[in-house]
């Protein structure tokens, strides 16, 4: 009866590492016939801990950046300057010729507090990409989610090679006020599909971003424009101080954080905003192509 027991067990334990080999953890890249859910948190080579799935010890066999692909971080415009609260379109690729299957992670830090992930981050694709922050946690222990949020691949999102490039999309709404330098840290591994974790490159890169105070038009410069009260509830007036005598002809709008226009109107000194929900808010003002941005809340 013994004996019997210890087969049961035997077979017990070689089916849970069967099926281990073959799915893997959650947050490791197995090349094999089941896909990678994506890596924990902390895997995009960010401070403090600067840790990719290289270092991790995940996929070790070569050295950062040492392979033959190309790991690509366009930031939709964003690579010039941040508009405040405007949206970008970031798009991160992994390219080389006979590339199988590729995965990234991606983070944004203001230069400022690594602690914090500035702006808004929108799913575009959520069948391929997913977001790891506070409300879906994912991470190791001594990896701080706090206020971060990454963007990474999910199993869906590694085969999609066309023409020996994989590629994810996100949106990128900018913070709507000034935070400094922006730092977007992405790391990436082209993996082979050879069933473990061995042969495969892991790469990784940055690009940053500052804000951009946007062209004035100088008739509005010289009248100090400002926005008041702050916080409204029923208008805000928009106050031309001094300079010319006569105020410029032009529009106001104003966007919400996610970057959409809520309100449209010729320039005027008192612009309603009672039917806007609360919440915070960027109003922009327009002047032969030329703006400038400031912020309120509406109660």
């Amino acid at each position: 009866m013994r004996n019997r027991y210890t087969i049961i067990v035997m077979f017990l334990l070689a089916m849970l590492s069967f099926s281990m080999a073959i799915s893997g953890p959650r947050g490791h890249s197995i090349n094999g016939e089941k896909k990678s859910a994506g890596p924990p948190a902390c895997h995009a080579g960010e401070p403090p801990l600067n840790t990719t799935c290289r270092t991790s010890g995940c996929h070790s066999d070569f050295a950062l950046n040492s392979g033959p692909a190309i790991l690509d971080l366009d930031l939709g415009g964003a690579e010039s300057g941040y508009a405040l609260g405007s949206t970008y379109t970031v798009r991160v690729s992994l390219s080389q010729s006979g590339l199988m299957r590729g995965g990234f992670q991606l983070v944004a830090l203001t230069d400022n507090d690594i602690s914090v992930s500035p702006g808004t981050y929108t799913l575009t694709d959520p069948l391929r990409t997913q977001r790891i922050d506070i409300d879906n946690p994912h991470a190791h222990a001594g990896c701080d989610i706090a206020n971060k949020v990454w963007i990474e691949h999910t199993e869906e999102g590694i085969d999609d090679v066309t023409s020996g490039t994989v590629a994810w999309e996100f949106d990128w709404v900018a913070p709507l006020e000034d935070v400094g330098n922006i730092t977007f840290y992405v790391a990436a591994v082209d993996a082979n599909v050879d069933f473990d974790n061995t042969g495969d490159h892991v790469y990784a890169t940055t690009r940053s971003s500052s804000w951009i105070f946007t062209s004035v038009d100088e008739r509005i410069d010289a009248q100090q424009i400002s926005i008041h009260p702050n916080p409204a509830s029923d208008v805000i007036h928009i106050s031309m101080n001094a300079g010319t005598n006569s105020a410029p002809v032009g529009q106001v709008v104003i966007t919400d954080v996610l970057g959409k226009v809520v309100l449209r109107s010729p320039l005027e000194s008192v612009i309603p905003i009672s039917e806007l929900q609360a919440g915070r808010y960027l109003c922009t003002i327009e002047v032969e192509g030329r703006t400038r941005s400031a912020t309120f809340v509406k109660l």
